[in-house]
């Protein structure tokens, strides 16, 4: 290498040693001879110059030749070393040399910053950022490594080398292994190839912050597919666990800009930079509720949790029962395994789970009649029967309901101070009136008062908040789950659909992805994941998700799951398979009388694709009571509706002051 730079480089530049070598390329010390000063010559590795265009790269790079900030350091020339015979071109450029150690060479040696270090970097960091937004210039791989430090002053590199790259080889470099970016600093949208702004850059920034706090980055992991796959599954850590005396707001505004969607961190990184400057001032509503709270609590049962926690949702497995102690502290070995399966199987939301869950319930009851918390599961998975029309050998559809009122005033006659009894009430009074939806809402309150922690709850209310209209609450009930629990499969799932409903897609993919990298069995995970592909035109893609929660899917999931699948071929422009496919759905649905609400609404869903709005409103029509307020969410809200959405038939069934709006 050394040879081919003096040979095509001697005129220009004198090579004196080589500084290092990186993922992405080889940096040497050379004198520019027309302007007798040192600079960094950085030469791009053969591996990566071969999957790209390298005359395009090169002109890539000159586009950010004019970038001008005081903490950016330019590009100051460009070019192609030949081919030889035992390599491709290789793309160069050179920058000034800076006489300092890079942010990473600082924190191998000293691994955590003074807090005052860190903010002052960061924030000199952040006017570069600010600088090269301002000219539409994102930086797509912020990381420590790009960031050098020379005495007080503060240098960032590389500027447009990561959309040069992208841009002139992409998929060629994607697909034969290279990753455009580092993995412990990607934003999740870069590391799904979704499309990116400026806020993947406050994304990287915020992460190089929190790892000059906490000493590591914020999601770590032996490959680059364990970070990726623990970032969609996981929120960051808090930063205090580890350095308590980093003030709780800048904890708050470094995890604000590390959310996982876009739309949830600050609106740029100027805004982002304000909040570190004035910590105080950034937003209540976000603070993670009882985070320090939850790592003490899962900490404490870490021994009996390793086995189970793999979706888990109610009192042991988040470590609390109520606001009266421990998760059945008087509860035995056996019964309490008895509970934790049966939560497990309550969770896999089809009708042999639900079976399953309720044989454990009752087996753990058996033992122990005063267990709480088994009175509440079984209440609960009674409330999922008449939900989704689940039937089970020897127990009558019309005593589900008697059953569940039975076993939730036995589980808050055991202890009303019991946060998962007074969610099983809300679900219960959920059930009782569907067109008021006060009582269940006063119940999930309740509920959070006794424990602000319990993402169940916050997800019920979330649904009774969309279900009524409002929805900024709901929404932002559904993060408040996800804080409370960020491997809450269905908080997680619900947060998609939120997204879904209300038009935001991209937000939508983000959700039901990660629901489904915490669990990949995950029922309505796939579900959604498929509802979400077919608005964004991803028809494959939707195909192949329907088709996994098809292959979940007993009894009327099966038919829920057909009917989608025919949306996506109706949307693809494949009618003839669409009918196909419904004829096979309509087979299967013959015998659901009354129709189940979901199955109503699906089966309406794929044929107005049809532009069948007779056969649609037809099936409309099968549920009863129309006013059903979630019902009533799904007629205003599925974007499948929109082919009919004006047809007099449909709005004729819109009931309620939100009729017609989402």
């Amino acid at each position: 290498m050394r040879e081919r730079l003096d040979a095509a480089l001697a005129d220009h530049y004198t090579v004196e040693r080589e500084l290092g070598r990186g993922g992405m390329a080889t940096v040497w010390l050379a004198r520019d001879l027309r302007h007798d000063r040192p600079v960094a010559l950085k030469v791009l590795h053969a591996e990566l110059a071969g999957a790209i265009g390298v005359d395009r790269f090169v002109r890539e790079v000159r586009l950010t030749a004019n970038l001008q900030h005081p903490n950016i350091v330019p590009v100051l020339d460009s070019g192609i070393l030949p081919a030889t015979d035992g390599g491709p071109p290789l793309p160069w450029y050179a920058m000034p040399y800076i006489a300092g150690e890079s942010l990473r060479a600082r924190l191998d040696r000293e691994q955590q910053l003074p807090i005052d270090e860190a903010l002052r970097i960061t924030d000199e960091v952040a006017g570069a950022l600010q600088a090269a937004h301002a000219r539409g210039i994102v930086h797509r791989d912020i990381k420590p490594e790009n960031v050098i430090l020379a005495g007080d002053s503060v240098y960032v590199v590389d500027f447009g080398i990561a959309k040069a790259l992208i841009e002139t080889g992409g998929e060629e470099l994607t697909s034969t292994g290279f990753a455009i970016g580092t993995p412990a600093y990607m934003s999740p949208e870069q590391a799904s190839a979704s499309p990116i702004d400026a806020r993947t850059d406050e994304y990287g920034l915020a992460t190089m912050l929190y790892e000059m706090l906490a000493g590591e980055p914020p999601f770590t992991g032996p490959t680059a597919q364990a970070i990726v796959g623990r970032r969609f599954a996981e929120a960051p850590r808090g930063i205090r666990p580890v350095r308590p005396t980093v003030p709780v707001p800048l904890e708050r505004a470094v995890l604000r800009a590390l959310e996982r969607v876009p739309a949830d961190r600050y609106p740029s990184v100027t805004a982002f930079a304000a909040a570190l400057r004035s910590p105080a001032t950034a937003d209540e509503p976000r603070v993670r509720a009882g985070r320090g709270r939850r790592v003490a609590g899962i900490a404490a049962l870490a021994g009996i949790l390793a086995a189970v926690v793999g979706g888990g949702t109610w009192a042991l497995l988040h470590g609390r029962a109520g606001a009266s102690g421990a998760a059945a502290p008087h509860a035995d070995t056996v019964t309490a395994a008895l509970y934790r399966r049966g939560v497990r199987e309550y969770d896999r939301r089809t009708p042999a789970g639900a079976a399953e869950a309720i044989r454990l319930f009752s087996a753990a009851l058996a033992r122990d009649s005063s267990f709480g918390e088994a009175w509440t599961g079984l209440a609960r998975t009674y409330v999922r029967a008449i939900e989704r029309r689940f039937v089970y050998p020897g127990v009558a559809r019309d005593s589900l309901l008697r059953l569940a009122v039975a076993t939730v005033d036995r589980a808050l006659e055991t202890d009303r101070n019991n946060t998962d009894a007074w969610l099983a009430q809300e679900l219960v009074s959920r059930i009782l009136n569907q067109s008021d939806l006060a009582p269940a809402i006063r119940a999930a309150r309740q509920s959070l008062r006794l424990d602000s922690t319990n993402a169940p709850a916050w997800h019920a209310l979330g649904v009774s908040l969309e279900e009524s209209g409002d929805v900024t609450g709901a929404m932002d009930a559904w993060r408040h789950a996800v804080r409370a629990d960020p491997r809450y499969t269905q908080g997680l799932a619900f947060l998609a659909l939120g997204h879904y409903w209300h038009r935001q897609y991209d937000s939508a993919a983000v959700w039901a992805d990660s629901s489904v990298a915490v669990d990949p069995n995950y029922l309505l995970g796939w579900s959604t994941i498929g509802q979400v592909a077919i608005e964004r035109g991803e028809f494959a893609r939707a195909t192949a998700a329907i088709e996994a929660a098809r292959r979940l899917s007993t009894d009327v999931e099966v038919v829920n799951a057909l009917t989608m699948r025919a949306t996506a071929e109706a949307r693809a422009g494949r009618a003839a398979d669409a009918r196909a496919t419904m004829r096979e759905a309509e087979t299967l649905a013959a015998g659901l009388v009354p129709a189940p609400l979901h199955t109503a609404a699906w089966m309406a869903e794929g044929y107005a694709e049809l532009h069948d709005g007779t056969q649609a409103i037809a099936w409309l029509r099968r549920y009863q009571p129309a006013a059903d307020l979630h019902f009533q969410l799904h007629l205003r809200c599925d974007p499948a509706f929109d082919p009919i959405v004006h047809d007099p038939r449909f709005r004729s069934l819109l009931t309620g002051p939100k009729a017609g709006t989402c």
